[in-house]
């Protein structure tokens, strides 16, 4: 199956679909400027509209605050990365030689932003409801899992777990950016009591803290070490 099968959309300009599956390094070692970075930056503006639109229509009784971590929970970096290996994403995309697969995908933050492009460029090719079309069926699963959850991030949890046996210091650190302003990578790290728990990525400093308390929240043998 070719890739337009398998995410069940039919380019009717197929340069937009290269464009979205060619990445940077590809783009460099072979001497092209045509890569997925601009139609991504329309991507993520059409995702997070694409999120933001259902989650205010279906879940009425949230707070502003609460639709925010539920877009937030619904459209990071592991959840798109997770869509991307549903769609087996690693076998189509054009990356560079410096770039390594990992059990046959690339990095999670090369398919997220696949993704995004993915979006950009079915919006390009069909407009809004094609673009939605392909993604809300893929968010609506992490939705709900935000929402049964309690509606808890998880900085919140990572909190509750860390504070549970009295007051303890938990900070969060911005350690670096990466790349242009208009696709930067934050970096995270958070700490309790001066001990490093957990690092995390995101395209925002909110995201990057939020990632960097998954991490110490998935490194959770370690936490219990802190008291």
């Amino acid at each position: 199956m070719n890739f337009e099968e398998v995410i069940g959309y039919k380019f009717k300009n197929p340069k937009l679909l290269k464009t979205a599956l060619t990445h940077s390094s590809y783009a460099h070692e072979n001497g092209s400027k045509d890569y997925n970075e601009k139609v991504e930056y329309l991507g993520d503006a059409v995702l997070e509209l694409i999120s933001s639109e259902y989650i205010f229509k279906t879940y009425t009784k949230l707070s502003e605050g609460e639709m925010t971590k539920a877009r937030a929970y619904t459209v990071c970096e592991e959840s798109l990365a997770d869509i991307a290996n549903k769609y087996g994403f690693s076998d189509f995309l054009l990356v560079g030689k410096c770039e390594s697969k990992v059990n046959n995908k690339y990095r999670a933050s090369i398919l997220a932003d696949a993704v995004e492009a993915v979006i950009g460029a079915i919006y390009l090719d069909s407009g809004f409801e094609e673009a939605k079309n392909f993604i809300l069926p893929n968010l609506l699963s992490r939705m709900e899992e935000f929402i049964t959850g309690g509606n808890k991030d998880y900085k919140t949890q990572l909190q509750e777990i860390l504070q549970a046996n009295g007051d303890t210091k938990i900070e969060y650190k911005i350690v670096d950016s990466i790349g242009p302003e208009h696709n930067k990578l934050f970096v995270a790290e958070v700490y309790c009591d001066g001990k490093l728990l957990g690092t995390g990525k995101g395209k925002n400093k909110k995201e990057a803290e939020m990632e960097a308390a998954r991490n110490a929240m998935n490194r959770g043998w370690n936490l219990w070490k802190v008291y």
